[in-house]
């Protein structure tokens, strides 16, 4: 079991390598509507919550593609602990995995939405809950897929919800190795990712500036040439006064 560990541990650095090339999942944006969803037998496949690292787990999904050798065996409940048998032999033609996004993906309402949403594990409440989380968006809600239903040490079957299902990819009527995560449930509706106020539009008066008490108004007068200010009262006109008379002495001559 130590070695079955010591391999499945390295499924994630395998899959960083081979998801640096394949960015979201191999899908072109303009081909993810083309693809179709073809449903298959469920007892055939398992979802796994595999631990790696420090009390972290990744999504491994297994399907049995025959049925010359098993490719696990599950035991107890509430959690169902998985033995990954498929790691004791040599499982090509027998076994399949995927283990990152270019092997499997949500699928709602007929939609493609390994684009917008990564698979992950969280633990809550006591089990590990399998989530679509949106790519770009931390405010669009996130989606449950399935849980645990408890804790335990090694790898945790993961039990889907009764809205979800296992379907394969198809492509012009040929089945692919993606495996669908798939529901019939419409995806959340998009949440705007901005929580600052929108400010109001052009159609939409601002506010009235305050105005200051009329003792504090500073009033300015621009009077036009040659017309006296409105609100000033005309200076009166003062009719001039005559001077007044002065004595005139005349002295005698001599």
């Amino acid at each position: 079991m130590s070695e079955i560990m010591k391999t499945l541990r390295l499924l994630p650095l395998a899959a960083l390598a081979t998801a640096s090339f394949f960015s979201f999942g191999g899908v072109r944006p303009t081909a993810a509507s083309t693809f179709d969803a073809v449903d298959v037998d469920q007892g055939r496949f398992v979802a796994v919550a595999a631990p790696f690292g420090s009390n972290r787990y990744q999504l491994l999904i297994i399907e049995q593609v025959s049925d010359q050798q098993d490719c696990w065996s599950e035991n107890g409940s509430e959690p169902v602990t998985i033995e990954p048998l498929l790691m004791n032999f040599d499982f090509t033609g027998i076994c399949s995995r995927s283990t990152d996004s270019n092997g499997y993906s949500i699928r709602m309402a007929d939609e493609d939405m390994g684009l917008q949403y990564i698979l992950r594990l969280v633990q809550r409440n006591g089990e590990l809950k399998l989530i679509g989380s949106h790519r770009t968006n931390r405010k669009a809600p996130e989606i449950e897929i399935g849980s645990t239903q408890g804790l335990a040490d090694g790898f945790h079957k993961i039990i889907l919800n009764p809205e979800w299902a296992f379907a394969r990819r198809a492509y012009n009527g040929k089945n692919l190795g993606h495996v669908y995560l798939s529901s019939q449930e419409t995806a959340p509706a998009p949440v705007a990712n901005t929580s600052q106020p929108l400010l109001p539009s052009r159609s939409e008066p601002l506010p009235p500036l305050p105005t200051a008490p009329a003792s504090d108004r500073e009033l300015i007068f621009t009077p036009q040439p040659n017309t006296p200010p409105a609100d000033l009262e005309p200076i009166p006109e003062i009719a001039p006064q005559p001077l007044p008379e002065v004595p005139v002495f005349v002295l005698p001559a001599n």
